[in-house]
Parts: structure tokens; C-alpha cells; sequence
């Protein structure tokens, strides 16, 4: 029996081993990105929130000026190694009386720099709602950093109780 769940422990440890193998832990987290679309594009850059998960999964959300309008979900995968990741993602495009208008279909290369913040690239193809693709551009430029937890400032209530002030100790 003691045999038997070293084995099933030996063989859990592999598979979460090799489940990591292709998610790096130094891009997991949320990052505060901006993206530069191309000068071509005619679009401003615009802010990317990206949240990178250790399972393989990204979720992201843009918000800007016309495209992308609304914030738009996002929603797809990563796989890569401590030099750099790849990512594909789908985003759905609305306009602004919430209906939607298309989907983009996005693929990214990201690494990090000398000061640990998560630079790369966007490719984008952007369909209509009927699938036909309407453009098809590469690439934007990402630079961003990692929301992290401030531990130096303490968030209390007020004596209210109803908003949130913070200070440093």
C-alpha cells in the first residue's frame, strides 16, 4: 500500500512538472500593458490589461478611442519558456450601443526586459460578424509591468466604514 502511494505521488509531482514546463512563473500575474498599434494603423495607443494565469490561459481587456471601444473581453492561451512566451487570443468587438461587430484573433510574442517588464509584440486579424476578414495587421508594440501588491501602504476603512483611505506606516 506505502508503494502504491509513493508511486501516485511520484507520478503527480511529473504531471504538475510537465503541466508548468511551457508557463514560466516569471509572466504569470496581471500586467498594465500599453499598446502601440503601427503608425499605418491610424488607432492611438491604448491601455491592455493582461492577465497571464499558470495553467496556460490569458485573459486580457483593451479599452480605447474607436477600435477596440468597449473594453473588449478576451479570452485564450500561452505557452513559452523564460526567454519568451507566445499567446493566441480571441476578443469579441462591440460598438457603442453594446452589439457586436466582430471578433479579432490575436497573436503575440512577449518576453521581459532588463528591468522585468513585459515587452513584445501584437498581431491582429479582425473579422466582421459574418467571419469575413476586414483587416489583417502586424504588429503593435507592448510594453508593460505587473501589478503587484504594495505592502508598504495599509488600506483600512474609514470610520465610516464606506470608503478606503491608505497610508504609509
Amino acid at each position: 500500500m506505502i508503494t502504491k502511494i509513493r508511486s501516485l505521488a511520484f507520478i503527480l509531482i511529473l504531471m504538475s512538472s510537465a503541466a508548468l514546463a511551457g508557463h514560466p512563473q516569471s509572466y504569470v500575474g496581471t500586467w498594465l500593458t500599453t499598446v502601440t498599434p503601427p503608425a499605418e494603423a491610424g488607432v492611438p495607443p491604448f491601455t491592455l490589461l493582461l492577465t497571464l494565469h499558470s495553467d496556460g490561459n490569458l485573459l486580457a481587456s483593451g479599452a480605447s478611442g474607436e477600435f477596440p471601444a468597449l473594453g473588449n473581453p478576451c479570452h485564450g492561451t500561452w505557452t513559452g519558456s523564460a526567454d519568451g512566451i507566445e499567446a493566441a487570443y480571441v476578443c469579441l468587438d462591440f460598438d457603442g450601443s453594446l452589439q457586436q461587430t466582430g471578433m479579432d484573433r490575436l497573436r503575440a510574442r512577449f518576453s521581459l526586459d532588463e528591468k522585468r517588464r513585459l515587452v513584445g509584440k501584437i498581431g491582429l486579424t479582425n473579422y466582421d460578424v459574418l467571419g469575413q476578414i476586414v483587416f489583417d495587421a502586424c504588429c503593435a508594440k507592448v510594453e508593460g509591468e505587473r501589478i503587484e501588491v504594495d505592502t508598504s501602504k495599509l488600506v483600512v476603512p474609514t470610520a465610516a466604514g464606506r470608503t478606503w483611505r491608505s497610508w504609509q506606516p
